[in-house]
């Protein structure tokens, strides 16, 4: 048994999440003070970099495929990462989905036993990836490691703005009829109040209509405001939103 070193697991987190920037890494190793270090041990593994608005640092990402090829040579069992061009319309999305991620990591409210990122996800060998995935990519994937030593698996979504009503209604259904879709753990972080009236509205419609069993089973529905104030400041406050997760969490450690 060895250590992998730090420069791997930094790398192995930038191949995960696709993009990121330097906080990020700092927030997910759990080293605030460590940025200078971060920063010059991925311009030393050769991750390529951009600078972006006024994120100190920049962004870095996986443009050379042999870097992958270190990867595997750490984590023979990681899924083979492919090199994606960077969209610079999704970039708020990443950056918002790597905070989401380190947030429910080192949150005291839940132990996370396994997280698969939608760039993982996608490099899945085919029919895991059918089974997991179709007909829509989660941004995440991840298992909470409950009391008894079990796990209990989520689906996370991450909206910054509201898609066309006709694709909700199409996702929403199509989660509904998966087996491993039960006890409300898709999870839903809205970037507003708004958006989360909205998906509400749209799940009680559906329900009425026929076109999932019941409203309430499936989905959790909460505002990015909200499950920060949950899950970076460990209060146990009752607010909108903030305990739903955790009603999901007593709920299943009994069980």
């Amino acid at each position: 048994m060895y250590t992998v070193p730090q420069r791997i697991q930094i790398l192995k987190f930038v191949g995960e999440q696709g993009i990121v920037s330097v906080a990020d890494i700092c927030r997910h190793l759990f080293q605030s003070d460590k940025f200078h270090t971060v920063r010059s041990t991925l311009y030393h593994l050769g991750v390529s970099h951009i600078r972006y608005n006024n994120i100190y640092g920049g962004l870095w990402y996986i443009e050379n495929p042999k870097l992958y090829e270190l990867l595997a040579s750490y984590y023979p069992n990681l899924a083979d990462f492919e090199v994606i061009p960077i969209l610079g319309h999704l970039i708020p999305h990443y950056l918002g989905l790597n905070r989401i991620r380190s947030t429910f990591e080192f949150s005291k409210q839940i132990t996370i036993d396994e997280w698969w990122s939608e760039h993982y996800i996608r490099v899945l060998p085919a029919v895991l990836r059918m089974r997991e995935c179709t007909p829509k990519i989660p941004d995440a994937i991840f298992w909470r490691k409950k009391q008894d030593g079990s796990r209990q698996k989520f689906f996370l979504e991450y909206e910054r703005s509201l898609k066309n009503m006709t694709r909700y209604e199409e996702i929403f259904s199509s989660y509904s009829k998966r087996p491993e879709v039960h006890g409300r753990n898709v999870i839903y972080l809205c970037d507003t109040s708004k958006i989360r009236e909205e998906l509400l509205r749209i799940e009680a419609r559906l329900a009425q209509t026929g076109r999932i069993d019941k409203a309430g089973e499936c989905f959790q529905f909460l505002t990015l405001e909200n499950f920060y104030k949950n899950y970076e400041n460990t209060s146990l406050q009752k607010q909108e939103g903030t305990n739903e997760i955790n009603q999901t969490v007593v709920q299943s450690t009994s069980v």
